[in-house]
């Protein structure tokens, strides 16, 4: 099991990327196609991370996603015969091996301790302290399993950002150019937020027929507004799916009116005994989720105004 833990964990691949550049305009070509934090990357998939000639440490990010087990590269820039090179790995962080080695040894040892306990004649435990540590490891080696299952294509993809920044022209060097999409077709992101739009209306209509009390009718104490926000949702999650770019204005709009509503019925629907300040946590709260989704939202701008050829 130790052997099969040191492979899952310290799993790493080399890697080599010959630029054609020397060592400085390397680094700020290769600078120029990546992003320095995760926050800068909230609208689009890019490679984030640090770049200089002594360290190079990068990670593919996926806006709204976050996977602890995918590779990251980690190297530095080197010159080998007059030539630049980016030598380094693919591989997890230390952090996430650290932690995870940590945790699945100290629930073996968990384990290992019960099952050795329950051979003494004079302890005895109950069924679930003994099979409880065994289900939490099969949990956790799954959890980095699956990790890194989603994680599986990052290094190619890394390999293909960093291999057209330093010109390299390898037949190794997966090229991960980003395709358009057809106007015929639907991005997957677009069919999420349109099932998402058309579900939440379902849920509107549900709240208004089936608990017309606990609706947005109630807080703001006139009109069916549940009804209102259903036939929002589905001509929007229509709008969506047909990549209208009226829908993507209109996406906008939605963020605002439901922030706006929920900021204006704060002060009918909390408690008397909440302090005036937390409302104002609140408030602020509201308006930092609704800017991140505004700047995610902003960057499927390229679904709806593509060109039709």
């Amino acid at each position: 099991m130790i052997a099969g833990l040191r492979r899952l964990l310290d799993d790493s691949t080399p890697a080599e990327f010959r630029s054609a550049y020397s060592v400085p305009e390397s680094v700020e070509r290769l600078r120029a196609a990546t992003k320095r934090s995760t926050f800068a990357a909230m609208s689009e998939t890019a490679a984030v991370g640090k770049v200089s000639a002594d360290s190079v440490r990068l990670q593919r990010v996926i806006p709204m996603v976050h996977n602890s087990f995918k590779p990251f590269f980690v190297g530095r820039f080197e010159v080998r015969d007059g030539v630049t090179v980016l030598t380094g790995q693919f591989g997890m962080t230390t952090f996430v091996k650290v932690f995870m080695s940590f945790w699945l040894g100290m629930v073996a040892l968990f384990a290992g301790g019960f099952l050795v306990g329950s051979l003494n004649a004079a302890t005895s435990y109950p069924r679930q302290f003994l099979i409880g540590p065994f289900l939490m490891l099969v949990a956790g080696f799954s959890l980095v399993v699956l990790g890194k299952w989603f994680g599986r294509n990052d290094a190619a993809w890394l390999s293909g950002v960093i291999g057209r920044a330093l010109g390299v022209s390898s037949p190794n060097t997966p090229q991960w150019e980003v395709a358009n999409v057809a106007p015929s077709q639907v991005p997957l992101v677009l069919k999420g937020v349109a099932l998402f739009l058309a579900f939440s209306g379902v849920m509107a209509v549900i709240t208004e027929f089936a608990e017309p009390k606990f609706g947005t009718a109630m807080i703001l104490r006139e009109g069916h507004w549940n009804i209102v926000y259903a036939v929002s949702a589905f001509v929007l999650a229509t709008g969506v799916w047909g990549r209208r770019p009226w829908a993507w204005w209109g996406g906008f709009l939605l963020l605002g009116v439901s922030t706006l509503t929920s900021l204006l019925a704060m002060p009918v629907g909390t408690q008397p005994g909440l302090p005036p300040f937390m409302r104002v946590v609140f408030g602020i709260f509201a308006i930092i989720v609704v800017g991140v989704w505004g700047r995610w939202w902003y960057g499927q701008r390229k679904h709806f105004f593509t060109s039709a050829n």
